[in-house]
């Protein structure tokens, strides 16, 4: 088990906060060599601790105007291996077992609210599961200026 000491924690911030800063950034803002980042970081991702870097999307900018969480269950007889034909569907964005009465937990995000609706009922629903409850996200600290 790779251990993460305080420095590694600390370059993982930085990176959190901003996946394209340059070893260099990061070196100057620690105060360390370029190399010694460089090498830090080499090995977080060796280790697997670092599992890649991604782009943050404006979804309301690509017209994705809806947010929504479903919760569910599986259907009696439906694998629980079939969950991953969600992540499939254009409008699912995170799929996830939690605890509670319903165990399935989908993030979904559409249009508006009559393609969310049509894609639950023509897409999702079909692929085993039922007692669905669905919640629309109203805000997102991600979204939150500050």
């Amino acid at each position: 088990m790779p251990v993460v000491d305080a420095m590694n924690r600390r370059i993982l911030q930085l990176l959190v906060d901003d996946g394209r800063m340059t070893h260099n950034e990061i070196a100057a803002k620690l105060k360390r060599s370029p190399s010694t980042v460089r090498d830090r970081i080499k090995r977080m991702e060796d280790d697997g601790i670092i599992l890649g870097y991604f782009a943050v999307v404006n979804n309301e900018r690509m017209g994705l105007k809806v947010d929504a969480i479903l919760f569910a269950n599986l259907r009696p007889g439906v694998p629980p291996e079939d969950l991953r034909k969600l992540k499939g569907v254009e409008e699912v964005k995170e799929v996830l077992q939690v605890t509670g009465p319903r165990r399935i937990m989908v993030r979904l995000q559409a249009r508006d609210a009559t393609s969310l609706e049509q894609a639950i009922s023509a897409k999702v629903v079909p692929l085993g599961l039922e007692d669905v409850e669905l919640r629309m996200v109203t805000s997102s600290a991600n979204r939150l200026p500050g």
